[in-house]
């Protein structure tokens, strides 16, 4: 499961770098299947089509890309905003988290699913 998690997140990464319109460089990194594995509660785009990946601000010339993602490929959020409350009663938790995310990579005549991951420690 963590293993195909991750590689959504790697293709998803590989998609958005599509739509930047200037190089940026990336630092060194190495493959891992743990790598790409939030630490932090992380909201991502789930892209079964990556023909919807582009600027919604300002459409690109993109070249045709054919075919589905099979996993979908998902593309990290940005976030604008997070608050999470916790309930604890005896061992039951109830959380709730209220979050703003900007969806940067998909057209703005197109929609997504998003998937909100939380990471649960060992303890």
């Amino acid at each position: 499961m963590a293993g195909q998690f991750s590689s959504s997140v790697e293709f998803g990464l590989n998609l958005s770098k599509r739509i930047r319109h200037t190089p940026v460089p990336l630092p060194e990194m190495t493959r891992s299947s743990k790598e790409f594995l939030p630490t932090a509660p992380m909201c991502y785009a789930v892209i079964p089509d990556p023909q919807v990946v582009d600027n919604p601000d300002i459409r690109s010339y993109q070249p045709y890309v054919y075919g589905l993602c099979d996993p979908p490929a998902l593309i990290p959020l940005q976030l604008h905003g997070i608050e999470m409350e916790v309930e604890c009663c005896l061992d039951t938790a109830f959380v709730t988290v209220t979050g703003r995310w900007r969806v940067h990579c998909v057209t703005g005549s197109s929609l997504c699913d998003c998937q909100v991951a939380i990471p649960i420690g060992e303890q």
